[in-house]
């Protein structure tokens, strides 16, 4: 069992720093909570988490959600610009067209995480890795297939499959892995096996500019301990004019981590905007 000692007694510079790591990390397991109709009304205002893309030319982000692009009908490109300091990052989300009448896409994505590791290392508050340790090269690669398809007037139903695994330099100790939700089932791979990831997802409306969304997710990390993880998502999004929608939720988290079993509950909020959203 891993044990974190925060030391109170910093100076006034120190304070701020840590509090601003803090800051950080929490935007971090914001970030990591957010990864149809016939009418088409849900896939213009929230088409993320479905194998549908981007319109050529159109864009949209959100504080936490990655910003977004269409290149063209068969291509999407993203990153996350608030992590992207820290921890560099690029994606690409393709579409393959349909099977067996399902929308089909594939995403693969890049970050280099060392960046990050290296901010939390710190002695005191907000500190998350001890100092002591030091990281080799680490390149994180995902791939996924996603296909979703429209249930109803007004609702749409997803399902993706993913790999995740790092290429390393060495082999980084696995004790210094962060052991809080949300951020250490993404982070896993890095140290030790790879990440299959599978999730369900369920998108509806409520009214007019109203959707809901149901999502549940499972990591499985291939070694002998510390390797399942689960996660619920609801989040409501109301379409307000234009492009401006809000997101607001929550996340349930159970995993098994180094010093136990561990269920936890997280609050998600966001908020969209960009060119991408048509009424």
């Amino acid at each position: 069992m891993r044990t974190y000692s925060y030391s109170f007694s910093a100076s006034g510079h120190e304070k701020l720093f840590s509090m601003f790591r803090i800051t950080l990390t929490i935007l971090f397991l914001c970030y990591s909570g957010f990864s149809y109709s016939q009418e088409k009304t849900v896939y213009n205002s929230w088409s993320s988490n479905s194998a549908t893309l981007m319109p050529a030319g159109k864009w949209e982000s959100g504080i936490f959600q990655p910003f977004r692009y269409g290149l063209n009908s068969k291509m999407e490109i993203r990153s996350n610009a608030i992590i992207f300091p820290l921890m560099p990052n690029v994606g690409l989300k393709l579409s393959h067209g349909k099977l067996l009448g399902f929308n089909l896409a594939s995403e693969h994505d890049l970050s280099y995480p060392n960046l990050f590791l290296k901010f939390v290392s710190a002695k005191g508050v907000g500190g998350l890795i001890s100092p002591q340790f030091s990281f080799p090269f680490i390149l994180s690669v995902t791939n996924s297939l996603i296909i979703s398809k429209p249930v109803g007037p007004s609702a749409l139903l997803a399902a993706d499959l993913g790999l995740a695994f790092a290429i390393r330099g060495g082999k980084p100790d696995y004790a210094a892995t962060i052991d809080l939700p949300l951020l250490y089932p993404r982070m896993a791979h890095y140290y030790k096996g790879a990440t299959i990831k599978a999730g369900v997802t369920y998108k509806g409306k409520i009214a007019k500019k109203l959707f809901f969304e149901e999502n549940v997710r499972i990591f499985l990390i291939t070694r002998s301990s510390d390797n399942l993880f689960v996660e619920n998502y609801g989040t409501i999004l109301w379409a307000t004019h234009g492009s401006l929608r809000f997101k607001v939720g929550y996340v349930l988290s159970w995993g098994g981590y180094p010093f136990g079993n561990r269920t936890q509950m997280w609050p998600v909020v966001d908020i969209l905007f960009g060119s991408g959203t048509k009424k």
